[in-house]
């Protein structure tokens, strides 16, 4: 039987009633003696590093979370992750981008309903999860409603349905059935060219801005002045932003933004089809500012990657590398 540490944050999973409405109460271990027919799957043992709403959780805490992981990694052979699911799409990320060439996996997972409520998915969702922890296949997923999701491509798309999580602009990893998981023949495929090295450095000065109708381009001077580094723009339909002279055009404020060392990134609103800055002149115009594009990615993952590069490397040119190589394959290692 293989060895799985459980690392417990919290969230609606481990949630008891109070006063003010559910909070996260259950440790680990008290999560899994819930799940009895876990004992005939492997051997299981707990940490509990936090005991959170996953709202509350800040990027510190994926450190935290990375740390965990690199700190245990010889001496057992997955992971187990419960955590609250308001966030928990940004954690997957953050740890697909901080947990470089894995060569195990490290499941999140967690619930719409506490796990002791009636009817709750709690039971399933865990379950789940160590099985996709026992089978070897190496990366971040999160496993929810019988269906395993890749951590570079997972979004919560449901607030309370059990469904909870889509896998966004890729098909799901895995899915769950009778017991067994059919992976797709890619995961299957997958491994590390190299050794598992862990990144724990992360700049927080990411700002995601959700564009509106009439916002004011000065927003962007505004978050300059506040101290940020990067700015994700979720820009309308392709991603493209507005380029009106005569009213609200950003075109000025991201090439004096870019020129002042701060990296953009383009993406769109939209959940499907991803960004295509090469489309209309509100993307193009955009680009050629030095705008770059986000491709494929989900903003939970942009955040991540942002994030990281930020923290790593030292010039523009360096930042805007790093962020072009990891989204042009969000499924690498």
């Amino acid at each position: 039987m293989k060895n799985i540490l459980t690392i417990a944050t919290g969230g609606t999973i481990s949630c008891e009633p109070s006063a003010d409405g559910l909070i996260p109460a259950l440790s680990g271990e008290t999560i899994i003696s819930l799940v009895p027919e876990l004992k005939t799957v492997c051997r299981i043992s707990c940490l509990e590093l936090v005991q959170l709403d996953s709202s509350n959780l800040t990027p510190s805490d994926w450190v935290k979370m990375a740390k965990a992981v690199a700190e245990n990694y010889d001496e057992y052979d997955g992971f187990v992750i419960t955590h609250g699911t308001d966030t928990m799409a940004y954690s997957a990320a953050a740890l697909h981008e901080m947990l470089r060439q894995l060569e195990k996996p490290v499941i999140f997972t967690g619930a719409q309903l506490p796990i002791e409520a009636p009817k709750t998915d709690a039971k399933d969702n865990v379950y789940d999860a160590f099985l996709a922890a026992c089978s070897s296949v190496p990366g971040v997923f999160l496993a929810f409603n019988h269906n395993i999701h890749d951590g570079a491509y997972v979004k919560k798309t449901h607030s309370e349905d059990f469904i909870g999580f889509s896998s966004v602009n890729a098909p799901v990893a895995g899915k769950v059935e009778n017991g067994a998981i059919t992976w797709q023949k890619e995961y299957l495929d997958r491994h590390s060219e190299n050794h598992f090295t862990p990144h724990y450095d992360l700049c927080e000065k990411v700002f995601l801005l959700k564009l509106l109708p009439g916002l004011s381009p000065k927003i962007i001077e505004t978050l300059g002045a506040l101290g940020y580094r990067g700015i994700i723009i979720e820009g309308f339909g392709a991603g493209g932003v507005p380029t009106d002279e005569g009213k609200n055009d950003f075109l000025p404020a991201i090439k004096k933004a870019i020129a002042d060392e701060m990296t953009i990134i383009c993406t769109t609103q939209c959940q499907n089809n991803g960004t295509h800055l090469d489309k209309y002149p509100i993307g193009i115009l955009a680009a050629r500012c030095g705008a770059i594009s986000g491709e494929n990615a989900t903003c939970e993952l942009l955040t991540a990657c942002l994030m990281l590069a930020l923290a790593e490397k030292n010039s523009p040119a360096e930042i805007r590398n790093f962020i072009a190589d990891r989204l042009a394959n969000p499924m690498q290692l």
